[in-house]
């Protein structure tokens, strides 16, 4: 809830700003959200370009009858999948919510 809160002060802090004139104080303010929603993105496109390729090696290899080495691309996956939520968690997900 602190981070709605957070997002809904900085929303009337760049309105007020933009009423008293000072309109690139006020875009700086917005483009700290917007930020984060590039965040977001570029976090998708990560974690889709990571399972795909890995899904997609791993069947190769599993079609090859190669099961141990498909199970060992697997589980790289998971283990970079749950690399990228920590780092989300703590370079994201944190600095948003103070």
């Amino acid at each position: 809830m602190k981070g709605i809160t957070k997002k809904f002060e900085d929303a009337m802090a760049a309105v007020a700003f933009a009423e008293t004139g000072e309109f690139e104080t006020a875009r700086g303010i917005m483009l700290e959200e917007t930020s984060l929603a590039e965040q977001l993105k570029s976090l998708k496109r990560e974690v889709d370009t990571t399972i795909d390729d890995l899904t997609s090696l791993a069947i190769t290899f599993a079609e090859a009858g190669e099961h141990d080495k498909a199970v060992e691309i697997l589980k790289e996956a998971e283990k970079r999948l749950e690399e990228i939520k920590e780092n989300f968690k703590k370079d994201v997900l944190t600095p948003a919510m103070n």
